[in-house]
């Protein structure tokens, strides 16, 4: 820690009241007309020369200037609960911050359990909520400015984000209602005034809860009630003297140790000092605590929980390029037999697995990442991937993680998006049942970095199960023959999130193993860091410019085979007529 400099508070105070006497004895001299505006000269002087910041540390100096610094050792959800536990409001409200770009694997599933949250309202339309001196809670889908362009199309998403939430809650969530969902982006301030109303007529205290770098201290700044009213040049001074003293006490005193875990209360201030935002992993040290209306209530940001760690296995200077801070260009890439999908040159690697025998099969690639992506043979992808193949391939892999890559599992593309995808054949009245063919999809996600939307078209007759046929897993679970189970694919508006390895004492239907569903192999640094959720379809919204629930909704377009031929009948068959 380096030495801190401190302004003289007290000195400077003396310096403004000569400064102020010196201004009244010339004012009682002149004309009435000019008072107003010596005592606009005298507040401008004034607030110029007050302390405009707090001083800062290296670290915090070097984040600043040079966008770089240490991560700090992440707290524990047991520790985060301690917090909450201790703090002076009888009321508080957790807001569980999830990044967009990665959801729901920024989610904590059991976040209703350890913070000892008070018991949720059911989907039961009678349900009361009566008041809980247990903090209650809301879901706040930050970034929301990566899926969508406008806000329009975002807001049609909500439904899919629901119903994803739900299943990644577990248990929990079949039964929840969950109205207190919001999809927001403190870039673009979609729906981040609503949230901060809603704090502002609460009051008490407001936790800001989630893992690291998914926007917490970004939304922080935006929700923070700052002061609108202008206020004299001592009471501004007065209020940045009680701010300093505070913030030097705290540095002087071990109050994690003495007083708990949270810190000691920082006096009102019209406009404080927020907190640092950064790319850093672990950018906010300890809990931040800010009080608001003469302080009926405090907005507290919290450090950011653990979050994977695949930024381990990243060269040091590329690690902040992981974080997709704007919405990325997205390129159509075509993966055919015997090839694979790169990611920051070896990072992750998709390989689809297709039918060899059929080489008009193929796999599109959407990848919504900050890596770069390149296509090429799975053998010379597996050469570079594991660091024993040189290439012209820029890679961002570490210069030891190459023995570190392992399978990370096969995925399924289970979602049907043939309405979506077919969505012009369809306007035109050809059936999606006579359709030879089927489209299926799936996310997979990235953990901390985005995720890639993977499509494939088969044909019906060739990769589709036999409905009726009964299968090995449906004895297994005692199932009569004739009752048998078909393995569907799972439509688009039913979004589930299904993680890869998941709950198995979920009474969900298990998917069949025989299905013949598209199926791709992923290859990450010790077989972790990547999962799988049920297909947005967010590439097919940005192409058609519109949200998907206006696509549906379009007047179906006519065919227009034969209307000449049908126009010139009917006027043929009029002269007939009349005869």
């Amino acid at each position: 820690m380096s030495t801190l400099v401190w302004p003289d508070i007290k000195q400077e105070a003396r310096q403004e009241d000569k400064h102020y006497e010196g201004e009244d004895a010339v004012e009682e001299s002149r004309a009435e007309s000019q008072e107003e505006s010596s005592q606009h000269v005298e507040r401008t002087v004034a607030e110029t020369d007050l302390p405009t910041a707090l001083p800062v540390c290296d670290r915090c100096h070097y984040l600043i200037y040079d966008s770089r610094g240490v991560s700090i050792a992440h707290p524990t959800i047991e520790a985060i609960a301690d917090s909450v536990a201790e703090s002076p409001f009888t009321r508080n409200h957790v807001y569980h911050v999830v990044d967009a770009a990665d959801f729901p694997m920024s989610v904590i599933p059991s976040i209703y359990r350890h913070l000892s949250l008070a018991k949720p309202r059911s989907q039961n339309r009678r349900s009361q909520h009566s008041f809980s001196t247990r903090p209650s809670i809301s879901f706040i889908i930050t970034r929301s400015d990566l899926l969508a362009p406008t806000k329009e199309m975002v807001d049609s998403m909500m439904p899919k984000f629901v119903s994803v939430l739900r299943t990644a809650l577990g248990r929990v969530g079949r039964t929840l209602r969950l109205g207190n969902v919001h999809l927001v982006s403190s870039k673009r301030g979609w729906w981040t005034k609503d949230i901060k109303e809603s704090i502002r007529n609460r009051g008490g205290g407001n936790w800001l809860v989630g893992k690291f770098n998914v926007g917490k201290s970004n939304l922080f700044e935006v929700l923070f009630s700052k002061g609108s009213h202008d206020q004299s040049p001592s009471t501004v001074l007065h209020q940045r003297q009680q701010q300093l003293e505070a913030h030097e006490k705290a540095l002087n005193t071990s109050f994690f140790s003495e007083k708990g875990l949270l810190p000691p209360p920082q006096p009102e201030v019209a406009f404080p000092t927020l907190p640092l935002v950064s790319s850093l992993p672990g950018t906010t040290a300890s809990p931040i605590r800010l009080p608001f209306g003469n302080n009926k209530g405090e907005l507290i940001d919290m450090p950011g929980l653990e979050r994977g760690g695949l930024d381990q296995y990243v060269k040091l200077e590329d690690r902040t390029d992981l974080v997709m801070v704007h919405r990325p260009r997205v390129s159509q890439h075509v993966l055919k037999t015997g090839q694979s999908l790169l990611l920051g040159g070896g990072l992750v690697r998709i390989t689809p697995v297709l039918d060899e025998n059929d080489r008009s099969t193929t796999m599109l690639a959407y990848p919504f990442v900050p890596l770069k992506a390149h296509v090429t043979s799975t053998e010379k992808a597996e050469g570079i991937q594991t660091q024993q193949r040189e290439s012209g391939v820029e890679s961002i892999l570490a210069d030891d993680a190459g023995p570190t890559i392992s399978h990370a599992g096969k995925f399924q593309l289970q979602t049907d998006v043939t309405k979506s995808r077919a969505a012009s054949m369809i306007r035109a009245g050809v059936n999606p049942e006579n359709l030879p063919f089927h489209i299926y999809a799936t996310d997979i996600l990235i953990e901390g970095v985005g995720w890639v939307e993977l499509v494939c078209q088969v044909r019906k007759g060739k990769r589709m199960p036999q409905k009726q046929a009964p299968t090995e897993a449906a004895s297994l679970l005692g199932a009569p023959e004739s009752a048998a189970p078909a393995a569907e694919a799972i439509s688009i508006e039913t979004c589930t999130f299904t993680p890869f390895g998941g709950d198995q004492t979920s009474s969900d239907p298990i998917p069949l193993a025989d299905s013949n569903f598209p199926e791709v192999e992923i290859f990450t640094p010790n077989g972790k860091y990547v999962d799988q959720r049920t297909c947005l379809d967010i590439w097919q919204m940005w192409n058609s410019g519109k949200p998907q629930k206006a696509v549906r909704s379009a007047r179906p377009r006519k065919p227009m085979a034969g209307a000449k031929k049908r126009e010139k009948a009917s006027r043929t068959a009029a002269p007939n007529s009349e005869t």
